[in-house]
């Protein structure tokens, strides 16, 4: 009897002792997460209980996944109000322009002939405006999965040789002459033909814009895919500038004008990509490449 009750006893001790060092232990686990709240640390401490130290594992788990999204936060916080500064100077060149021209339309000593050349200064842009919030808006509807795609069976290389000869007089207006390859008789895709002829327009515009002594343009078929490439020569492109290349508001040569906004490649991108469809640039000899994988 005597021995019972001392086991008794000895087990209460040890229950004791056990109850104060976890309490000891949670309330040191409870000091670190205050300490380290605004530091997001993970908490390091000593323990011999293993629920401790599942709690102590995971408490550092959620740390690590706040961590990551207050970082992903911050990066979407300064990307918006990258993007807000560069729309706001978008518009306002145009705008600015706009006013000025009308001031000078306003003048008295203005002759009907200054006139009517600044009324078409004035028409132009006007355009330029109405195109950057067509695409701001466009680009905003896209990414938001807002886009309604008409979908049918498409010719690729018809679209794109339809989108070549419309800029036929632009090319020869710049002395340019690119290389032109289209495979014949390739497959149909399903897609979107409107989606298209903007992909392809901004993709040729980008080559107008910047091409020089060397440019071309290609579309074959590889394996379940069709292929369209769009090269010009950069000399002066870097890895970084690939990089980023599709993204919002990004001009690699840092000089923002009302004809370069940075706006084309990213709505390509996002056309392409809601379409099922691979993009790609890449730095190839100097030139830089831009090529589609569209999905037969």
């Amino acid at each position: 009897m005597i021995f019972l009750i001392i086991m008794l006893v000895v087990a209460v001790i040890i229950l004791f002792m056990y109850i104060i060092n976890l309490k000891k232990e949670i309330k040191a686990v409870s000091s670190e997460i205050k300490k380290n709240h605004s530091e997001y640390r993970n908490i390091r401490i000593k323990t011999t209980d293993r629920h401790i130290e599942q709690l102590v594992v995971n408490i550092n788990k959620l740390y690590d996944e706040n961590q990551k999204v207050n970082v992903k936060k911050k990066e979407v916080e300064l990307e918006l109000k990258q993007s807000i500064e560069n729309m706001a100077h978008d518009l306002r060149t145009p705008l600015t322009s706009i006013m000025g021209y009308i001031q000078l339309i306003k003048d008295e000593e203005v002759t009907e002939e200054e006139k009517s050349k600044y009324i078409d200064i004035v028409e132009k842009r006007t355009n330029v405006l109405q195109t950057l919030i067509t695409s701001f808006y466009d680009l905003s509807r896209i990414e938001g999965n807002e886009y309604n795609f008409n979908l049918s069976k498409i010719n690729l290389a018809n679209v794109l040789c339809e989108n070549i000869a419309l800029f036929y007089n632009e090319f020869a207006e710049k002395f340019m002459e690119p290389i032109i390859e289209i495979q014949e008789n390739t497959s149909y895709i399903i897609s979107d033909k409107n989606a298209i002829n903007r992909v392809f327009s901004n993709l040729i515009s980008n080559i107008l814009k910047y091409g020089d002594k060397y440019t071309k343009i290609t579309l074959k078929e590889e394996d379940e895919f069709i292929i369209t490439e769009f090269i010009n020569y950069a000399p002066n492109l870097v890895q970084e500038d690939i990089n980023k290349m599709f993204e919002r508001f990004f001009t690699a040569n840092k000089s923002r004008s009302d004809k370069n906004t940075g706006l084309g490649l990213s709505i390509t991108k996002a056309f392409v990509e809601n379409l099922g469809n691979n993009i790609e640039a890449k730095l190839l000899n100097e030139n830089l490449v831009i090529s589609i994988s569209w999905r037969k």
